[in-house]
C-alpha cells in the first residue's frame, strides 16, 4: 500500500509540474526554436552525455571491486538498467533496480550491493558540493531576476533578488556538507551516529527513526567493505569527470540555442538540476527535468523568451533520455531481465534485507 501511495504522489507531482510549466506554451515557437538550433552542436552534446555513462561506470567500480571483481559488461549492465528504471518508473526505483541487477549478475548479496550503491552516491556527493558552492558564489550577490508571466502563466511576472539564489545555493550546499560530516562520523564511530539518530528522530516519529536508522546501516556496512583509501579517491575523480561532462553537454545546450550565458551559467544549470532531480518524482522526470533548465535559461539570459528556453530543456532531456533508454533496453535484453519484474523484485529484496550487521570497529 506504501508503495502504491508513493506511485500515485509521483504521478500527481509530475503531472502538476507538466502543466504547471506547459499549460498555454506557444507550440510553434517552440518548435522553430527548436528547428533553429545549430544540429552540429546538438549531435556534439551526446559525445559528453554517453562518456558520462561510461566514467559512472568506472566510479561505480573502484567501490564494487573492494567486495569482488567484476567485469565491464556487468557493471555496463547493473548501472544503465538502474538508471532506466530511474528515468522511467516513479519514486527513483532504480536505486534498487541497480543493486539488484549487480548481485544477480555478479552473485554478490544484495545486501551488500545495497551498501556499495549508498556509498557510490557519497562519491556522487562530493563533487556536488564544489558545483553547488560555484554557482552560489559566482552569480552576483545583487540584482533582480524577472521570469516572464507566460512561463508559468501567472497573472504577472516572478522577481526575486539573486540573493536569494545564492542563499538556497549555499543552504543546500551546507546541508550537503553536514550530510558528509555524517558519513565521515559514521565511519569513525558508527554507534554514536546510530544513537545521536535514534534519539534526534525518534522525538518526531518512531518510524521515521526506524527508516533513517535502516539508511545509515546501509552506508555503514558500504563504509565497513569499502577500506582503500586509494580506490576511493580514484571513484571521487571519476566523479569530478562525470560533473565536468554535465557542465560540457550545458554549455554546449546554450551554443545550440545561441543562449548568451557568463561562464558560470552551466554550474548554475547543473545545481538546479541535481536539486530537482534528487527528488523522487513522476516517470521520465517530465517536467522535474525542464523546471529547473527554464529558470536557469531565464536566469542566466533573460532576453531569451519562455518558449526558447522550455525548447531547450526539451532537447536536454531528449538527448539525455534517448542513449539512456537505447542502452538500458539493449541491457536488459542482453541480460534476459524485465524491467517490471526487476521492479517488483528488488521491492521484496528490499523488505527481505537484514539490518546490517554492524562494523566491530564501528565503536572507534
Amino acid at each position: 500500500m506504501k508503495r502504491l501511495i508513493w506511485t500515485i504522489a509521483s504521478f500527481a507531482i509530475g503531472a502538476l509540474l507538466v502543466w504547471l510549466l506547459f499549460r498555454g506554451t506557444d507550440w510553434d515557437r517552440v518548435y522553430g526554436a527548436v528547428r533553429q538550433a545549430h544540429l552540429g552542436w546538438l549531435l556534439l552534446m551526446e559525445i559528453p552525455i554517453i562518456l558520462s555513462f561510461i566514467t559512472r561506470i568506472q566510479r561505480w567500480s573502484y567501490i564494487v571491486r573492494a567486495a569482488k571483481p567484476v567485469s565491464f559488461r556487468h557493471m555496463f549492465s547493473a548501472t544503465q538498467i538502474g538508471f532506466l528504471a530511474n528515468f522511467t518508473l516513479p519514486a527513483r526505483i532504480g536505486e534498487a533496480v541497480r543493486p539488484l541487477v549487480l548481485a544477480r549478475l555478479a552473485k554478490i548479496p544484495f545486501s551488500q550491493c545495497l551498501a556499495l550503491n549508498a556509498l557510490d552516491r557519497v562519491a556522487d556527493l562530493v563533487s556536488l558540493i564544489p558545483i553547488i558552492v560555484i554557482a552560489a558564489v559566482a552569480l552576483p550577490a545583487t540584482g533582480k531576476v524577472q521570469i516572464p508571466a507566460e512561463t508559468f502563466r501567472t497573472a504577472a511576472p516572478i522577481s526575486f533578488e539573486t540573493s536569494l539564489f545564492r542563499t538556497g545555493a549555499a543552504g543546500t550546499a551546507l546541508f550537503l556538507a553536514a550530510v558528509l560530516t555524517v558519513l565521515v562520523l559514521l565511519y569513525v564511530n558508527q554507534a554514536f551516529v546510530f544513537r545521536a539518530s535514534d534519539r534526534c528522530v525518534g522525538l518526531v516519529s518512531t518510524g521515521l527513526a526506524r527508516r533513517i536508522r535502516q539508511i545509515l546501516e546501509h552506508f555503514a556496512a558500504g563504509l565497513h567493505v569499502f577500506r582503500s583509501a586509494a580506490d576511493m579517491a580514484k571513484s571521487v575523480a571519476f566523479s569530478f569527470i562525470t560533473w565536468a561532462m554535465f557542465l560540457v553537454a550545458a554549455l554546449f545546450l546554450f551554443f545550440a540555442f545561441d543562449i548568451e550565458s557568463p561562464w558560470y551559467g552551466p554550474f548554475v544549470m547543473q545545481a538546479l538540476l541535481a536539486v530537482f532531480v534528487s527528488v523522487p518524482g513522476a516517470p521520465g522526470l517530465i517536467g522535474q527535468f525542464h523546471i529547473p533548465i527554464v529558470l536557469a535559461v531565464l536566469i542566466l539570459s533573460p532576453e531569451t523568451s519562455p518558449d526558447e528556453a522550455k525548447a531547450a530543456a526539451i532537447m536536454l532531456h531528449l538527448l539525455n533520455f534517448i542513449p539512456l533508454a537505447a542502452m538500458g533496453v539493449y541491457c536488459l535484453v542482453r541480460e534476459k531481465m524485465g524491467l517490471i519484474e526487476l521492479t517488483r523484485e528488488s521491492a521484496r529484496a528490499q523488505d527481505r534485507v537484514p539490518p546490517p550487521p554492524a562494523s566491530p570497529e564501528g565503536s572507534r
